[in-house]
């Protein structure tokens, strides 16, 4: 999150979710040529799902992500993306893909205000963009924006259930995120005719291969979604700026707050209830 927060400030939204996508995609492909050539057929049936997948966590995914951290902190898009597996309890729950027990939804909700903590006052403050206040219209924008980059995860991880007992996880991301560069790649490119550029710093280029390295981190995700429920596996996108600051805090020599904690305790006691094995009903 933090490294989007920076590349997109110099390079335009279509571009970056573009190069992100492509190189995460080439990644996982090298890995298919490698591993797995002969067990990457999909049957016609299924590109339809394949496609819905691929619009959503890897078209419309990105691009929320690229658009709304223009105008919204670091900080407080972390705590919008906490609300991934909110969306996922909800989607699980109109679609009948997945059932939770009481102890689980406490886990959730548990796991959402940890975060709140973790990332403490920096998520009330008015948010800022290149040292400017942003406009309260664009704040909103780009709030609506990172919360529906949110709902995106619980999408991927509920309409995905349906394809994984017939795929690989290989099988599915590979195939999904280069349908998702076909649909990124035309908006790119007139992105870049118009002039839109972008700044290609060596910073931002290192940054960018980072980002797209994230294509193994796709491919794990996707495997734990073929072993557990869609909630159980998105509950961990809350991990993402626990560790973030504490890195940061080893890093920068921050100083660690009781909040922080208390905001890290209840997150991880979050995952665990949510992730808890159901005790088998005795006969």
């Amino acid at each position: 999150m933090a490294a989007t927060r920076v590349v997109a400030q110099d390079i335009p939204p279509f571009t970056l979710a573009a190069v992100r996508i492509g190189i995460g995609a080439a990644v996982l492909w090298a890995l298919v040529l490698l591993f797995h050539r002969y067990g990457m057929r999909v049957e016609r049936r299924d590109w339809k799902l394949f496609f819905i997948l691929a619009a959503f966590y890897f078209t419309a995914f990105p691009l929320s992500m690229a658009f709304g951290f223009q105008v919204t902190e670091a900080s407080r898009g972390a705590l919008l993306m906490a609300t991934s597996p909110i969306w996922s309890v909800v989607l699980g729950r109109i679609t009948g893909h997945e059932s939770l027990i009481t102890r689980q939804y406490l886990g959730v909700a548990i796991s959402v205000v940890g975060i709140g903590l973790v990332l403490g006052e920096s998520t009330l403050s008015p948010a800022e963009s290149g040292g400017e206040t942003a406009s309260t219209l664009a704040a909103i924008g780009g709030a609506l924006l990172l919360l529906f980059a949110a709902a995106c995860v619980g999408i991927y991880g509920v309409a995905s259930q349906p394809v994984f007992a017939r795929y690989s996880a290989l099988n599915v991301s590979a195939w999904t995120m280069l349908i998702g560069v076909t649909m990124l790649l035309p908006l790119a490119i007139v992105e870049i005719a118009l002039g839109h550029t972008g700044g290609f710093s060596s910073q931002n280029s290192l940054l960018m291969l980072f980002l797209g390295s994230l294509g193994i981190a796709q491919l794990m995700f996707v495997f734990s979604l073929t072993r557990l429920s869609p909630t159980q596996v998105v509950i961990y996108v809350n991990f993402n700026p626990l560790i973030a600051t504490a890195i940061g805090a080893a890093l920068l020599e921050e100083t660690l707050t009781r909040t922080f904690i208390f905001g890290a305790i209840a997150v991880i006691v979050g995952a665990v209830l949510v992730n808890w094995p159901k005790q088998n009903p005795q006969r």
